[in-house]
């Protein structure tokens, strides 16, 4: 049996942040300097008060693309059988079309299906605290390793707000 790690990562850079924009402009600069989405973690508090990943770690689309092209190959795949079982006894007259509706048909409900897998498959990346009352209301979390001076200014550089977690700085260690 193969092994492997589930746990999610800390991150080394920790910041709060007041708006989404300042946030999700932290993100995008974030990823235009090499850091990949597994390493980035961006929580934000609801209005009840529970936090929600709004970076969406799972694997819906892809599932809903791969379970559409299954379908819509066995919808096809079955056509024959479908146009022997269903022709009148004069014969099958649009074997063509019975195909494309077998195909479209399929072609749904196996992307249903494989979106509905999807997300339930979640990637595995860094997980961000959820806010707590006296935080900003979106927390970025990243896991820098050795590039942690270069996220905690790209971080710093949007207007980040830390007034709870003063050791996520970089000399703070």
């Amino acid at each position: 049996m193969w092994g492997h790690n589930s746990r999610s990562r800390q991150g080394d850079v920790v910041v709060a942040f007041n708006n989404q924009d300042d946030a999700d402009e932290a993100v995008l600069q974030l990823r235009l300097a090499g850091f990949r989405d597994t390493q980035i973690g961006f929580t934000g508090r609801l209005p009840n008060g529970r936090g929600v990943d709004l970076l969406e770690r799972d694997h819906s689309f892809a599932g809903a693309v791969l379970g559409s092209i299954i379908g819509a190959a066995l919808g096809v795949a079955l056509t024959p059988a479908l146009a022997w079982l269903l022709a009148p006894a004069t014969g099958a007259h649009d074997t063509f079309g019975l195909g494309v509706t077998s195909a479209v048909c399929g072609a749904m409900f196996g992307g249903f299906v494989g979106g509905w897998i999807g997300m339930g498959m979640h990637r595995r990346g860094v997980e961000a605290p959820v806010p707590g009352a006296a935080d900003g209301p979106f927390i970025l979390a990243v896991s820098a390793g050795d590039a942690r001076n270069q996220a905690w200014e790209i971080m710093h550089r949007h207007g980040h707000d830390l007034p709870s977690n003063p050791a996520a700085q970089p000399g703070a260690l």
